[in-house]
């Protein structure tokens, strides 16, 4: 990318100090701002500027993570001028290695769905739109040239799918001319030295149904074969369609097949699918996310409820198959979500309620839901409908700073704040809320402290022995076995461990403490020679215990009784976050996805995939829940790291506390408590 040159007269424009230029293009001008944005100045008149306006405010409101910030908009002496956000990156100008290839695809897929979701396409999705950023690939959420010279470019869709290509329009050598002179006039605002080769590129970039001389508007069917094109080229380094001529492109795009060598088995289904010439036949974005990390294997492929009884017998399942016909499921409003399917076993019924990424989620939604299981412990294969929840209020700002001793920690709290920071370690160190927002050492070393919910009991976990203090008379137990993870039943009335066998830690049972008769009952289960892993966590009720295991294929997670009897498995769900993976309300519990994304929100009752998020950057840390629609998470990226509520769309939400790099080392652990 060019380098800008400081200006020796910073001058304004619409508000905006421009402190530096880049090279001039030969129909705009780019400038960076006293704020680090980029704005765009293009040498044009527009037909109507009102509607150029209301296309930005249109686009400000689809956008989100990863694409970037669309930050203003307005004219000047007549002419459009554009700010969107800075980073520091690189447009994508070559292969990448296997693993960043499959990180681009989640993340681009993953915006797509957005702007989708919101009923916005896309139009002019190329290599250059991608940004690769130390944190992560961003995305440009359209050719601002596009947008003011009336080129391809992201664009309000209605619901109506895009008619099928008319594959003859490019033996019209007229019709050629004329939709490859219009495609050579198209370019990007961004000063970036590979701009001189993209004429020819962004016609290999555009899907068969915009090759038509009678015009095209945008749908989200092209932006999927635009979408499939960049990947090609992401990981072989070869533009899938492009040739020497506009011509020899166009016929290329209309009527090949594309190379697909060298394109990883896992990524060359989805791709392939969305190549199809026929807009019709390519999945949707969220469809063809729920690939991308593993949702549609999950669902068709492996998704037979393990039920499973009292002595263990699993029941039996039929292959699970999708149904002829889908549910009538009523359409959604406008701008809401598009329609959910029931994907249906044919001995059990997982639906699929939500798209990965947790698009899904926000809006006036109805959706094929499981109904509950029937007398024998089967699920039943009947179909009823929801109606999802409204998009989530946020939580509430914060009023006010705590700064805690030992390691740099700055609180932003609000007392409203239905979970806070209640104790951390630093190394053999450990600290305690006691009053307030006082936090003391507590004595002895190597000590996990355990709050319960609402305050009443501190539980100081020490190698050998338990010491209670708080609501009643302090006391101490001693279990006499090898335990780890304590975590308090909902009511505070008992707290759990995990006892663990073998010097890899597996769990062998756990160990329950009633703070009202001081009575200690250890439970052992068959979990250290049946693939158990992880630690158990509580039932929301109280009634039982889970804990993860490993399978054939993957990951999930069995519930047991207070016995330590199996009562049933979900071995579908991936890992188990462990002892804080049930949300406040108890219906949804997370997990490490079982392929791809990063955190997965399952439904207790069913087992069904309620949300996905996927974070793209490393060192995401999950702490537990801040209410149920709102996870506590790390994000180290800047100075100072973060730890934010976040989505479960993966928006952060509100900033929980503030830690220095040098401060937020390995061995600082928090620990945070509902209210």
């Amino acid at each position: 990318m060019a380098v800008p040159q400081p200006l020796r007269d910073p001058r304004r424009l619409g508000g905006h100090t421009l402190v530096a230029a880049y090279p001039p293009g030969d129909r705009s001008a780019s400038f960076e701002t006293g704020d680090g944005a980029l704005l765009t100045l293009f040498h044009t008149r527009l037909p109507d500027p009102d509607a150029f306006l209301e296309r930005i405010d249109e686009l400000q409101r689809a956008g989100g993570y990863p694409w970037l910030s669309l930050l203003d908009a307005g004219t000047s002496g007549g002419e459009p001028y554009v700010v969107v956000e800075k980073v520091d990156g690189t447009h994508l100008q070559k292969a990448l290695s296997e693993r960043d290839a499959q990180r681009l695809a989640i993340a681009s897929m993953t915006g797509l769905a957005g702007l989708h979701r919101d009923g916005v396409a896309h139009g002019s999705f190329t290599p250059w739109s991608v940004v690769l950023t130390g944190a992560g690939p961003r995305l440009a959420l359209l050719d601002l040239d596009a947008l003011v010279t009336g080129g391809p470019g992201t664009t309000a869709v209605s619901d109506a799918p895009s008619p099928a290509p008319e594959t003859g329009a490019p033996d019209d050598p007229d019709a050629t001319a004329r939709v490859a002179e219009k495609v050579a006039t198209w370019s990007t605002a961004e000063p970036d030295a590979a701009d001189e080769t993209r004429p020819i590129g962004s016609l290999a970039y555009l899907p068969p149904e915009a090759l038509r001389p009678e015009g095209y508007a945008p749908a989200p069917p092209g932006d999927l074969f635009a979408w499939a094109a960049v990947m090609v080229f992401a990981v072989t380094g070869r533009h899938a369609f492009e040739r020497d001529s506009p011509s020899a492109t166009m016929n290329a795009v209309l009527h090949d097949d594309p190379d697909l060598d060298g394109v990883p088995e896992g990524l060359a289904g989805v791709v392939a699918a969305c190549l199809a010439k026929d807009p019709g036949q390519r999945p949707t974005a969220r469809e063809a996310l729920e690939r991308l990390i593993g949702e549609a294997q999950l669902t068709v492929d492996r998704a037979t409820l393990d039920v499973v009884n009292r002595s263990g017998a699993t029941l039996p399942t039929a292959e699970p198959e999708e149904p002829e016909t889908e549910p009538a499921v009523p359409a959604p409003p406008p701008r809401r979500g598009p329609r959910v399917g029931a994907l249906l076993a044919a001995a059990v019924a997982i639906v699929l309620v939500a798209g990965l990424g947790g698009y899904l989620l926000g809006g006036n939604r109805t959706v094929a839901a499981t109904t509950p299981a029937g007398a024998d412990g089967t699920p039943s294969t009947s179909v009823s409908t929801l109606a999802a929840a409204d998009e989530p209020a946020p939580p509430p700002p914060a009023v006010g700073d705590v700064t805690a001793p030992g390691p740099a920690i700055t609180l932003k709290e609000n007392p409203a704040d239905p979970a806070r920071l209640t104790g951390y370690r630093r190394g053999a160190d450990t600290w305690v809320r006691t009053e307030g927002d006082t936090f003391t050492r507590l004595p002895g070393k190597d000590v996990e402290p355990a709050r319960s919910p609402g305050g009443k009991w501190l539980a100081a976990v020490g190698p050998e022995t338990i010491t209670f203090t708080g609501a009643g008379e302090p006391f101490t137990v001693t279990p006499g076995v090898t335990y780890t993870r304590p975590t308090w039943s909902r009511d505070g009335a008992k707290l759990m461990l995990t006892t663990t066998s073998g010097e890899e830690g597996r769990p062998a049972g756990f160990v329950v403490v009633d703070v009202a008769t001081r009575a200690v009952a250890t439970v052992d289960t068959d979990d250290e020679t049946t693939g158990g892993e992880g630690h158990f966590a509580w039932l929301p009720d109280g009634s039982g215990v889970v804990v993860g295991y490993r399978t054939e294929t993957g990951h999930g997670v069995r519930f047991r009784d207070l016995t330590g009897d199996l009562t049933k498995a979900y071995h579908w769900v991936g890992e188990t976050y462990g002892r804080r993976m049930f949300s406040p309300s108890g219906k949804t519990f997370v997990t490490f996805c079982p392929s791809g994304g990063t955190y997965c929100v399952w439904d207790t009752t069913t087992g069904v995939r309620q949300a996905s998020i996927a974070l793209f950057y490393p060192d995401g840390l999950l702490y537990g829940w801040y209410d149920d629609a709102h996870l506590i998470v790390a994000d180290p990226r800047g100075d100072p790291h973060r730890i934010v509520a976040m989505d479960l769309r993966g928006r952060p939400q509100r900033v929980l506390a503030e830690i220095p790099p040098e401060d937020d080392t390995t061995d600082l652990l928090l620990y945070y408590t509902g209210n």
